[in-house]
């Protein structure tokens, strides 16, 4: 249980950027292009994984924890969200 408890943010940061390059490669198949031209997923994941780890390092054990580091695994999904809206025609995006 513990070892789950401690692996899980880093799995559903991984469900957020994996599924942010597969919605990002979908806009750019489809004439969008990135408005961040540094981003490569494999640098927001670490970036993720190392706000992850310091939490985990500062902050005490408990449910504040849990739920601090959890949140911010989730906000992984926020480019999931955005490029989601960009392909749908939500939110405006930029052709090539």
């Amino acid at each position: 249980m513990r070892f789950m408890e401690r692996i899980f943010p880093f799995m559903l940061s991984l469900g957020g950027v994996s599924l942010d390059y597969v919605t990002t490669t979908i806009g750019l198949g489809l004439g969008l292009c990135e408005m961040h031209p540094a981003y490569h997923p494999l640098k927001a994941l670490l970036i993720f994984w190392g706000a992850i780890v310091l939490l985990s390092l500062l902050l005490p054990r408990g449910r504040i924890w849990r739920v601090s580091i959890n949140s911010l695994a989730s906000a992984s999904y926020l480019g999931v969200v955005n490029n989601t809206l960009v392909i749908m025609g939500v939110f405006p995006g930029l052709q090539i």
